[in-house]
């Protein structure tokens, strides 16, 4: 059965922090939807860049994916952390223990759906500001995988971000080798 991952974009997301494991992910025969947080497909990226969205988050619904994405960036994250259609999306996906992933500063909108309790959570070291006010552990590593929700450090790391996400999704560490023998690693 093919996985589908859902890719939130909110105006200013961090265009690296999206792409690059939709990318990855998309090699390895997962199906990707984007899907605007407003009822507008098109979105610009922090860098400028124009996307067009495959869907908006009223069209989108737990059942419909298997993992849940927040790229970072800036305006993006507290557009995405502003929204209460985001909020109320992430708090579904968690009840019905979906993989929720965010990267760079998009654990903070982890914190405000108030799922990151108790959990070690990695991000843009501005992140760990919030983890003294809140119940989570920030711990600055790459990558951190706890329970259902995985969390990168920053844009650099988007491909191993895409590797874990891969691992929770069941693939395998040769799928995942063989992934990264590809050219695009050379």
């Amino acid at each position: 059965m093919t996985k589908t991952i859902c890719i939130l974009l909110a105006e200013g997301f961090e265009e690296s922090e999206a792409i690059v494991p939709a990318d990855l992910l998309k090699r390895l025969g997962v199906n990707i939807v984007f899907a605007s947080i407003t009822n507008v497909k098109e979105i610009k990226g922090t860098h400028g860049f124009k996307f067009i969205a495959d869907t908006t988050i009223n069209n989108i619904i737990t059942d419909d994916f298997d993992v849940l994405m927040l790229p970072g960036g800036f305006p993006g994250t507290t557009n995405l952390r502003d929204n209460d259609d985001v909020i109320s999306l992430i708090q579904q996906a968690n009840k019905h223990n979906k993989i929720i992933t965010a990267i760079c500063a998009a654990p903070i909108v982890l914190k405000d759906a108030g799922i990151a309790d108790n959990k070690r959570i990695t991000g843009y070291p501005s992140c760990e500001q919030f983890s003294q006010k809140h119940k989570f552990s920030f711990t600055g590593n790459d990558i951190e995988v706890d329970g259902n929700i995985i969390t990168a450090k920053a844009m650099g790391k988007a491909h191993i971000f895409a590797f874990a996400i891969a691992k929770a999704l069941g693939f395998t560490d040769i799928e995942i080798k063989n992934l990264t023998q590809s050219t695009f690693f050379d």
